[in-house]
């Protein structure tokens, strides 16, 4: 893979999740009864930082001289993917 392919790996992650998140924050209005969709908003926003943050990484790898085009060794692979 790629350093392209993984930053469009996770940027279709973080907007897949971020889809959700609003979804859950819509539910948790239309629900009040239900206890758990607050916790499940946590969830999908907690994992909206996490991505940025990986995201973030692979942006900053790349600008220290990596090429957008090269394949990302197997070990950093691991870090940057859920």
């Amino acid at each position: 893979m790629t350093y392209k392919e993984l930053l469009q790996n996770l940027a279709d992650q973080a907007s897949e999740n971020y889809k959700n998140y609003l979804q859950s924050k819509i539910a948790a209005q239309e629900n009040t009864t239900d206890e758990l969709l607050p916790q499940k908003t946590q969830q999908f926003k907690d994992t909206a930082e996490l991505l940025e943050k990986k995201f973030s990484a692979v942006l900053a790898t790349v600008k220290s001289g990596e090429e957008l085009n090269q394949a990302v060794p197997d070990e950093s692979l691991n870090d940057f993917l859920p």
